[in-house]
């Protein structure tokens, strides 16, 4: 008592320490290095699309100045819708920053690698250790210095990680996470064959 104040009790000395969990870090780089795999294969295939689409119109061009209807009278058209991908294709490169954002997201990773080798094992016993204030801080500091990964990212590294105690993928998480590898897949696919299919078939039907 004090002043006929009642003073409150102090917070626990490990309140705020309990919210930092060695797993909570553990899936929390596992799905940041699935962001960056994510990244890397956009930056990867987005430079090679803007090589494929240009070499595609530079030839197509080529072509259409000895022969102006190669690929029949809608030769022009099609050659117009090319370029306009390869604009496409080159801003989107230019604003998304994958490589850049890609090793953000790397540097991330590995310095939660760190952190959770430094936590102390997870445990309900009251004599284990606990995270200090320290790392409670770094987790936060961490988690704020890059862009936060996607949920596919942590249900893609859930359903590849072995002997996982918590957090196992439930069946629609394992469906939805190879539903979407397989069509980004396709749809890397279909973008570098697509011109090529309908220019061979233009070329095959036309008048």
């Amino acid at each position: 008592m004090f002043n006929g104040t009642q003073i409150p009790p102090l917070l626990p000395h490990f309140s705020m320490e309990r919210c930092v969990k060695k797993d909570n870090v553990w899936f929390t780089y596992k799905a940041r290095i699935q962001a960056h795999k994510r990244l890397e294969w956009l930056d990867f295939h987005s430079q090679l699309l803007l090589v494929w689409y240009a070499i595609l119109s530079t030839a197509l061009g080529v072509l259409a100045i000895r022969h102006s209807t190669v690929l029949g009278p809608d030769t022009d058209v099609m050659a117009t819708i090319l370029s306009v991908a390869l604009l496409g294709i080159s801003l989107a490169v230019a604003n998304r920053d994958f490589r850049g954002r890609a090793m953000l997201m790397r540097t991330n990773y590995l310095e939660l690698q760190k952190l959770h080798r430094r936590l102390p094992d997870d445990s309900s016993s009251p004599d284990a250790l606990k995270p200090t204030s320290d790392h409670v801080a770094r987790y936060d500091d961490l988690l704020a210095e890059t862009e936060n990964h996607r949920e596919i990212d942590d249900r893609i590294a859930r359903v590849f990680a072995t002997g996982l105690t918590s957090r196992t993928p439930t069946g629609f998480e394992y469906f939805n996470a190879i539903l979407w590898l397989t069509a980004r897949f396709f749809i890397t696919t279909m973008l570098y064959v697509l011109p090529v299919a309908a220019g061979i078939y233009s070329f095959w039907n036309k008048p």
